[in-house]
């Protein structure tokens, strides 16, 4: 136990920032994490806590009143699954610790459930935090005892032990069969191929559905012999006992659901005991294909702009890297997918449907919320796809590249910056321009709106570089610990949700209660965006950059 307890403390501190990195800037590392926790995780727990609640609340009345949050814990197990399976393959068998663990006199069980606990760690923060505000919403619209909140703590703390040992068990035998897969390149684009394939998939099922309204949603859930229910609890048998424990209080269903995870676990063991070290020889860290030698490329060369070169550089490491294709790149391509969810969940209260009209017929609330809209997807997607948070990071072994090669900082942090508005602000104007074509606004209210969308994406950009700067991930061996490994990502994420927040919130307001008109507000706005670009360039011109300076690579 000792052994087991040791190596999951190692791999847990593999994948965080190192002492060194936090002590750099303490004060600054309390105060972002102090934000993220308030203004990312408490939100968003409260708006599953409240959902569950108003779903269970009518479902009591009709004699089902768990379906909702049974339901919503298989949804998290789907995604738990399809999430995890590049999380395992990576830590299973494209970690640089493999090759110090393998010769160690240690078992196999003993290597794969020290690292099946660490990634389940590592990965499930976010994921324990809403499970128990799903059990919370639960518990307080059914009035359950007390009991029923331990029940709830130790259900946020082992739901996602099954979803993750099927990943396990799938990764192991492909690895044990398909021996094609043998690098990380190859795993990234099945993984990634499968994500993309889950969440059109679930747009399509939804799109399917006639819209899903709270009305319809206590329809169908308390519909007898619900259909989707009963293949989920097939498919992930321990959250049926565990939500009837946490509303009968019987210890029956407790044991059943602590028996269901035991026999998993056991097997699990029993399995990697018998493969995990057939499938773990001949994994190659490299990417498939054969690299070039050094002479071919040199004999290429030719004199060109220097910002051009490393504009390329940036662009092909992004797009060839599959780990960063599909966390940086892909979600500025399906974030229309999430949107037209939000669209037809609304159902028969599509609130989308008035703003629409309110465009058509020139209401002046409606034109501004529309581009308060577009300033905050600018905002929220460029935070999100992390290409300018994890600029610094990405470079990894290679940082001492960027201090020695004869290119000042500044020029070199503008191109990092220039890819990210390309990329984020690219596919934003794409459907910027297509949204206010279907709208039916004028060319100069097109051109505002676009101009406001690349100067949003421009201030999270250099932004997200500065905050990257102050404490980069340099110490990894797999381009998906580069991102998960980086709170400094999270930590953008968290402070341009608050300043954009406030900015919408203050524009709104003031066309409220102010004779101020929407035209006087939306100029306004425009000249605060531009004073959030310019302090966030100055903060990459002087802080960056002395950052960069002081760092040893």
């Amino acid at each position: 136990m000792s052994i087991y307890l040791k190596l999951v403390s190692a791999l847990i501190k593999s994948v965080e920032p190192s002492g060194g990195e936090k002590k750099r800037n303490k004060v600054f590392y309390f105060v972002m994490s102090f934000i993220a926790v308030f203004l990312i995780m408490i939100p968003m727990a409260f708006l599953v806590g409240v959902m569950i609640y108003s779903l269970t609340a009518p479902l009591i009345k009709l004699g089902s009143g768990q379906n909702a949050v049974t339901l919503f814990l298989h949804l998290i197990s789907v995604f738990s699954f399809v999430f995890g399976l590049n999380v395992i393959f990576s830590v299973f068998y494209f970690s640089g610790d493999i090759e110090n663990l393998l010769p160690l006199p240690l078992q196999p069980y003993q290597i794969i459930l020290s690292k099946f606990t660490a990634a389940l760690i590592s990965e499930s923060v976010m994921e324990f935090i809403v499970i128990i505000a799903a059990f919370a919403g639960y518990i307080i619209a059914s009035g359950a005892p007390f009991q029923s909140w331990i029940i709830a703590v130790l259900g946020m703390l082992t739901l996602p032990i099954i979803p993750l040992i099927y990943c396990a068990v799938i990764c192991m035998l492909i690895m044990l069969v398909c021996h094609f897969v043998k690098n990380k390149d190859t795993v990234n684009k099945i993984t990634s191929f499968l994500t993309f394939a889950v969440i059109i998939g679930i747009a399509a099922a939804v799109s399917q559905s006639g819209g899903l309204d709270t009305e319809h949603l206590v329809n169908a859930i308390s519909a007898p012999g619900n259909p989707i229910l009963n293949v989920m609890n097939i498919i992930f048998p321990h959250i049926q006992f565990l939500v009837g424990a946490t509303v009968n209080n019987t210890f029956v269903n407790m044991l059943y659901y602590i028996g269901i995870n035991l026999v998993a676990i056991g097997l699990f063991m029993m399995l990697s005991e018998l493969i995990y070290f057939r499938t773990v020889s001949g994994i190659s860290h490299a990417a498939a294909s054969a690299k070039k030698p050094l002479s071919a490329s040199l004999e290429k060369l030719r004199q060109r702009s220097r910002t051009i070169t490393y504009l390329k550089k940036e662009f092909r490491i992004l797009v060839r890297t599959p780990a960063y294709f599909m966390n940086c790149v892909m979600i500025n391509l399906i974030w229309p997918v999430f949107l037209y969810l939000l669209y037809v969940l609304q159902g028969k209260t599509n609130f989308l449907d008035s703003f629409i009209y309110g465009i058509h017929t020139g209401s002046e609330e409606s034109v501004l919320l529309f581009l308060l809209g577009i300033s905050s997807l600018s905002v929220l997607i460029t935070a999100a796809n992390s290409i300018a948070s994890s600029a610094i990071t990405r470079e990894g072994k290679h940082f001492a590249f960027i201090k020695y090669i004869p290119m000042p900082y500044m020029e070199q942090l503008n191109v990092k910056a220039m890819v990210s508005i390309i990329i984020s602000g690219g596919g934003m104007l794409v459907y910027v321009i297509a949204a206010a074509i279907y709208l039916g606004m004028g060319i100069k209210m097109t051109l505002f709106c676009c101009l406001l969308s690349l100067l949003s994406v421009s201030f999270v950009s250099y932004f997200g570089i500065f905050m990257d700067s102050i404490s980069p991930k340099l110490i990894w061996d797999d381009e998906l610990n580069a991102l998960r490994g980086n709170y400094y990502v999270f930590f953008n994420m968290a402070v341009a949700i608050l300043l954009e927040a406030a900015t919408c919130a203050g524009a709104y307001l003031l066309f409220r209660f102010t004779e101020l008109g929407a035209l006087m507000i939306i100029i306004m706005l425009f000249i605060f965006v531009m004073l959030l670009n310019a302090a966030s360039y100055l903060l990459c011109r002087y802080r960056a950059t002395k950052n960069i300076d002081n760092l040893n690579g």
